[in-house]
């Protein structure tokens, strides 16, 4: 069950397409041009009892030191993270963070000739190249103060576009998002538009379903300790007629999802379903998943089981049958 629970919580650090859940410290600093958010509390992940198990998970490890080279910061340093993008050349993860900026330099400084500070629209970026044995590979990955708590990660070459967009009036870049009303553990905002916009492939089921969506929103939510769990979305839509359409189309996506995830179990894959609830008003479909604690272990040893399955070792080969061989043994 540790496996899964690490799997949930990786889940939550990339549940993904902003809100006042990252505080205003994080939602000052959208950039003009985003087209997608996600955010999750990583203080209240933190306090969650499945996270704490983690720490003797070495895929956990694993992961935490993925997230320190991606981002040049830790997982612990951070207490809220929003990831935000747009187009082919804006993207990046705001952080609130207790780490000071001479402790980060002291940190990477101990890198080498990785470690490179550079400028860019007068701000100090602390650079670090990725160590990848193919030299085409490597990437330098830049991390910059906007504020004593406050810092901006993403690659050497996005940090351009990125401040451009920062030049906006900051109530034109707030606009852009749509913030949650509490403070939900992860929530995600996209722009359905800016995705779809200019696609029209013949028979593309993907398009075909976002086309009338403007928006949509989701939010996690957990109970208590983590053992059971809410999602909660919303789809804005051109019109009730599209919204109307949309609420229509879902039941039939999330059936085809839930057949494929749940080939191995469909009782539970149609448990699951029953736990969903689509309800179109006016312009808008709301979306509810309310996962209790019962279907939530159920669920959690199902996902176990086929993660298991998937890296089962080959069958092993009977005695006295070995690979195939040519006239003369050769």
């Amino acid at each position: 069950m540790h496996t899964v629970r690490f799997r949930f919580g990786l889940l939550l650090l990339a549940f993904a397409a902003v809100t006042a859940a990252a505080g205003d410290a994080l939602l000052k600093y959208i950039p003009a041009g985003t087209e997608y958010a996600v955010s999750v509390d990583a203080d209240a992940l933190r306090k969650l009892s499945f996270f704490k198990e983690l720490s003797t998970n070495s895929d956990a490890k694993t992961f935490l030191e993925d997230f320190e080279r991606d981002y040049n910061i830790r997982l612990e340093d951070c207490s809220e993270l929003l990831f935000v993008g747009g187009g082919r050349r804006l993207r990046g993860m705001l952080a609130e963070t207790r780490l000071s900026e001479q402790a980060l330099a002291s940190r990477l400084r101990k890198f080498g000739d990785r470690f490179l500070i550079s400028g860019e629209g007068g701000r100090k970026l602390y650079c670090l190249l990725s160590a990848d044995s193919i030299v085409s590979s490597r990437i330098t990955i830049a991390l910059t103060y906007l504020e004593p708590q406050v810092v901006l990660a993403t690659e050497r070459e996005y940090i351009a576009p990125f401040f451009t967009g920062l030049a906006a009036p900051a109530e034109a870049r707030r606009a852009l998002v749509t913030a949650p009303k509490g403070r939900p553990l992860a929530w995600s905002f996209l722009r359905v538009e800016a995705l779809t916009g200019g696609k029209k492939k013949k028979n593309d089921l993907s398009l075909m379903f976002l086309k009338g969506m403007r928006t949509a929103y989701l939010e996690l939510n957990v109970a208590g300790d983590g053992s059971g769990w809410r999602l909660d979305g919303s789809a804005l839509c051109a019109n009730a007629a599209s919204a109307q359409q949309i609420a229509m189309l879902l039941p039939t996506y999330l059936q085809l999802g839930a057949g494929l995830l749940f080939a191995d179990d469909p009782a539970l894959g149609r448990e699951f379903l029953q736990q969903v609830k689509i309800i179109p008003d006016n312009d808008r479909v709301i979306l509810e998943l309310n996962v209790p604690k019962s279907l939530a272990d159920r669920l959690g040893g199902f996902l176990e089981s086929q993660a298991k399955k998937r890296i089962a070792p080959p069958d092993p080969v009977p005695p006295g049958v070995g690979p195939a061989v040519g006239p003369g043994g050769k």
